[in-house]
């Protein structure tokens, strides 16, 4: 598949919506912003300013216009890179659930790729500048190689291989159909053509990252790219998580799929084999990376937890709806304990 190239035209200037980058700090931006980041934070200021800290850093910072949404509780502009001219920080409704926020910026913004990047994930020296040579190539999405922030925690660890195990070997660098859809960065035309569809797709990002490999749009894993991500070190924080995700997850697939009622009796029937199933995806995973698999299966038993909590996340799903869950992940994802 040939990706398809970039237009070679830059937007020097933002809308002026509310909750848009203004036309003021565009202008304050030398030479033109090429690339926005969005970074949705939460309770947890030290961990959001790492990462913030790690997007400015970038050689070509001066081209990066970095969108805070700020979504802690008790919200305040309490961070000196906050007030740096390239950072636009907003407060945002602490109920608001991460694909709302991200469909938000899409459209608040007019630089032609746009990157959503977790608060407890570290971008390495050089990524902008290779995301976007890589988009001028035509790839509508990219994204880089992922290595654990906080292995030394055995759940941490293992929710690592859960979530990010099937992006984390240089090996399988390249173009590819699979690329996570936090952490990466899109051209913004591309996911903007699902405007009435966007907040389910990046609530559930696989749903996106299916539909643009169904679209025809090419994808690439940079191999040079290594982002560090920190995932949840208590037991439960991860279960309440995967069991959240995959609640909403099937909600969004109903809704974006519209699927009939057999089907959706068929899925909830097939609930109970999916720890079985996502069991062996892992170990299929684990030798495809080289895992130590003596360690592997020590992990096993709390791993199967933590797949039975996606099964009954989407089983609540089926039976409940959404409920509360996009909230209530939201807060998972930008609250949670992910000590180093």
């Amino acid at each position: 598949m040939t990706p398809r190239t970039m237009s070679p035209e830059r937007e020097a200037t933002v809308t002026t919506t509310p909750g848009s980058v203004t036309n003021s700090i565009a202008q304050s931006v030398s030479p033109p912003p090429l690339l926005t980041v969005l970074l949705i934070a939460g309770n947890v200021r030290e961990r959001a300013q790492r990462t913030l800290r790690s997007i400015l850093d970038q050689d070509i910072a001066s081209q990066i216009v970095v969108m805070f949404y700020d979504r802690a509780q008790r919200p305040a502009r309490d961070l000196p890179e906050l007030n740096l001219p390239n950072v636009v920080y907003e407060v945002v409704d602490p109920r608001s659930n991460l694909g709302l926020l991200q469909k938000r910026a899409v459209f608040a913004t007019s630089t032609e790729v746009i990157a959503f990047i977790e608060e407890h994930v570290l971008v390495p020296p050089g990524w902008a500048r290779e995301s976007l040579r890589l988009h001028a190539e035509g790839y509508a999405g990219v994204s880089g190689i992922f290595t654990a922030g906080n292995p030394r925690y055995r759940f941490s660890r293992i929710l690592f291989s859960i979530t990010y195990g099937s992006y984390m070997v240089s090996e399988q660098g390249g173009a590819t159909i699979d690329i996570p859809g936090d952490n990466s960065s899109f051209i913004r035309s591309r996911i903007a053509k699902f405007e009435h569809e966007l907040e389910p797709l990046l609530d559930s990002d696989t749903l996106l990252i299916r539909r643009l490999s169904a679209g025809g749009e090419s994808l690439y894993r940079a191999a040079n790219l290594t982002l560090t991500h920190w995932n949840e070190n208590v037991f439960f924080d991860g279960w309440r998580a995967l069991f959240l995700w995959n609640q909403m997850y099937i909600c969004n697939c109903l809704t974006v799929d519209d699927w009939s009622l057999p089907r959706r009796v068929l899925r909830f029937l097939a609930t109970p084999l999916v720890p079985f199933a996502r069991a062996l995806k892992s170990y299929r995973r684990a030798r495809v990376n080289r895992a130590d698999m003596k360690q592997f299966f020590a992990e096993l038993p709390v791993s199967f937890l933590y797949h039975v909590a996606s099964a009954l996340g989407m089983a609540a799903g089926l039976l409940f709806g959404y409920l509360d869950s996009r909230r209530k992940f939201a807060d998972c994802e930008t609250n949670a304990r992910r000590d180093d």
